[in-house]
């Protein structure tokens, strides 16, 4: 469908099992490979995730309790598409017009899009503080990094292959989510771009402390602009 290209589709998942078909059910049958990665899992998600059928891998690492980055960079690491997308397995993402950001990618020459939210759209499902909390953090963002982006906290990307090492994620906890999108978008060997989409509302419970979270995120920001900036000089010298 796109060029001969394979596309491999990756979820983070923590107790997903209850609600993981409903996931599988909208991914679009073009997809060749499709990996979930559990991370401290307790529930049924790694036997149901098999049972459909896909590649599953556990990753039980964490930071404080968290490891979604750690489940995302396995995920990529065995992931073997062209094209690579990541969605989170709480069924929030609209990952059935994946075929849509596709196109933007292979249209425009791009190598990586991250699908924002913003500004919501009314079928979105979005809890007020939680779009207070990425309005701060994608502000933060412009004034520190000199970019412009609408959604940092973004949990769906699409990108290609050829950018995997170029990324250089380290973080296993929800900083991921910001380290992806500053990596790429900072990075002068990649093109990047947003592409808007709406989210639908979640299955299952949240896993998110909002305020404690926001809190990480903002300092992770701060702290990486300050790392980046004191290598650039190291360098120089």
């Amino acid at each position: 469908m796109f060029r001969n290209k394979k596309i491999s589709v990756i979820m983070p998942c923590r107790n997903e099992g209850a609600h993981l078909s409903i996931v599988v059910k909208r991914i679009p049958s073009f997809v060749d490979e499709i990996i979930i990665v559990s991370n401290k899992s307790t529930d049924n998600t790694v036997k149901v995730g098999r049972k459909l059928g896909l590649k599953v891998y556990e990753d039980n690492r964490s930071i404080k309790g968290i490891g979604y980055g750690y489940a995302h960079m396995t995920g990529i690491k065995m992931a073997t598409g062209d094209i690579i997308a990541g969605i989170d397995g709480d069924a929030t993402y609209p990952i059935e017009d994946l075929n849509l950001v596709i196109n933007k990618l292979i249209g425009q020459k791009l190598d990586f899009i991250s699908c924002n939210r913003y500004p919501a759209q009314e079928s979105t499902k979005i809890p007020a503080k939680l779009r207070m909390g990425v309005w701060i953090l994608n502000t933060e963002t412009r004034l520190l990094y000199g970019v412009k982006i609408n959604d940092i906290l973004s949990g769906m990307w699409v990108f290609k292959k050829e950018v995997k090492s170029e990324l250089s994620l380290t973080m296993g906890d929800w900083n991921l989510s910001p380290q992806i999108k500053i990596n790429a978008i900072c990075n002068k060997n990649i093109k990047f771009s947003e592409y808007s989409i709406a989210q639908h509302s979640r299955e299952g419970e949240s896993k998110q402390r909002y305020f404690t979270t926001g809190l990480s995120h903002f300092l992770w920001i701060l702290k990486n602009k300050y790392e980046v900036s004191k290598n650039d000089i190291t360098d120089k010298e």
